[in-house]
Parts: structure tokens; C-alpha cells; sequence
């Protein structure tokens, strides 16, 4: 097994990890005051809720295929981000380009996102039914075994919940008798926190007023940057019992 692979199965089963990179919030916020507010535009999808999901989430690209600020802003996204160079509101945002070339972003896939008030989303997962240790008994990994999805939170407020459900738990679970463990985490605004997306997750903004914007990369745990990064990370959870180990896909 690679280091690779063998990273990526110690991910599966972390809901929440600190990466332990903080950043200037006074920065972050100073910048996202200086993009127009007309920017942030619907996230398109085709679920069902896609009118719920385009009122509450909204965003824009900072670093996407062909340098485009809307149209990588869609789950209709197929492979790695050809061509991912830095959109116009990147340029604009000289510290904003910093965080995200310090957690390997460049060239990776990485928005500037908006929840709304009472906001959330659809419970959901990323990739498909298979494992990483099942995928390679089955002759291949799941497609985006590779991929840890980042959150670094510029505007946030303490009612705002990253939560994830053990895809066992979700699948299993008698819902009339047996409680559901959801594992929910506040991440702290300018600090980069990895949100498991392989288990179901989803995200509530439980604040009547205050909108939550955040950095959301798509990172590849191969490049070595990222790699170095998140590898310590996961080494000082496991070590120092950070939080709870979920069961294997």
C-alpha cells in the first residue's frame, strides 16, 4: 500500500481534522469586503433540491479550469481541474492566493463560498459506494480517493455546524430506537480544518442573521505540500486522541 493510500484510508475515518495552519482573519475579511457582493452566485446542482441548495449556497471561483469565476461552481465536475489557474478575484485577493498556495491549492480546485442564514444544505457524501481498502480488493480506488476537502472560514459565527454521520450509522441505524451519532465541529475563522467528505456530511448555518463565508479547497493529497501538511496533522490526532476514529467504509 502506498503512503498514498494508506493516508487516505487513516482520512476515511477522521471527521474533522485540524490541520494546524492559522491565518490573519483581519486579512481574510479585508479582502472578502473587497469583492462584490454580485459575485457570489447560485451553486448549481442537479438534486432534487436544487432551489433549496441555490438560496442558501452561493460562491465564486478563485482558483478554477480556464481561470473562470462561475463555471466550476456545480458537482457536474469530472476528473482533475485541467488547466485550474487563478480566476480574476484570486488576483485581487494577494493574501487569500497566499493560504491557498500554502495548503497546496494551486492548480487544485478552490472557491470562495457563502452560506446563508438559517442556511444548509442536503446530507450527502462524495465518490461512490467503495472504500479505499474494498476499491483495491475490488481492483481499483474509488475515483477521488485522492481528494480532502479543505475549509478555511473567513466570516463565521459560533452557531454555524460542520457535521458528519458514519456512513455505517446513516445506513444501519434503526431511526424509532437508536440514536444518531453525528460528529459536528465549529471550525475558528482564518484556521484550515479537514471536513470529511467520504462519510455523509452536510453544514448548518444556525444563525438568524450572520452569513458564513469560507475558503473551500479541493485538495490532492499526492502533491507534497499537501501531503507534508496533512500527514502531521493526522499523526498528531491519532497520537494525541484529538477526537473520535470512525469505522471503515
Amino acid at each position: 500500500m502506498s503512503k498514498f493510500v494508506e493516508l487516505a484510508r487513516k482520512l476515511d475515518s477522521i471527521p474533522h481534522l485540524d490541520l494546524g495552519r492559522s491565518f490573519e482573519v483581519e486579512r481574510l475579511q479585508a479582502e472578502l469586503d473587497s469583492i462584490d457582493s454580485a459575485l457570489f452566485v447560485p451553486y448549481r446542482t442537479v438534486s432534487r433540491y436544487k432551489q433549496l441548495i441555490a438560496n442558501n449556497w452561493q460562491g465564486l471561483s478563485m482558483v478554477a479550469p480556464h481561470g473562470s469565476i462561475h463555471d466550476d461552481l456545480t458537482e457536474e465536475f469530472n476528473g482533475p481541474p485541467l488547466d485550474a489557474t487563478w480566476t480574476s478575484v484570486a488576483e485581487q485577493c494577494p493574501y487569500m492566493k497566499q493560504v491557498i498556495t500554502e495548503l497546496g491549492g494551486e492548480g487544485q480546485r478552490v472557491r470562495l463560498m457563502r452560506v446563508m442564514p438559517e442556511g444548509r444544505l442536503t446530507w450527502h457524501r462524495h465518490g461512490n459506494e467503495t472504500s479505499v481498502e474494498n476499491g483495491k480488493i475490488l481492483g481499483g480506488l474509488r475515483p477521488n480517493w485522492h481528494e480532502l476537502i479543505v475549509h478555511v472560514p473567513v466570516r463565521t459565527n459560533p452557531e454555524f455546524s460542520y457535521e458528519v454521520i458514519e456512513v455505517p450509522s446513516y445506513q444501519l441505524i434503526d431511526f424509532m430506537t437508536e440514536p444518531l451519532a453525528i460528529h459536528r465541529k465549529n471550525y475558528p475563522a482564518g484556521e484550515a480544518w479537514g471536513f470529511n467528505s467520504v462519510h455523509v456530511h452536510n453544514v448548518f448555518n444556525r444563525s438568524k442573521t450572520e452569513p458564513r463565508y469560507a475558503l473551500m479547497l479541493s485538495l490532492d493529497i499526492r502533491m507534497k505540500k499537501t501531503f507534508d501538511i496533512v500527514s502531521k496533522a493526522v499523526e498528531r490526532y491519532i497520537a494525541n486522541g484529538e477526537g473520535p476514529l470512525m469505522p471503515g467504509l
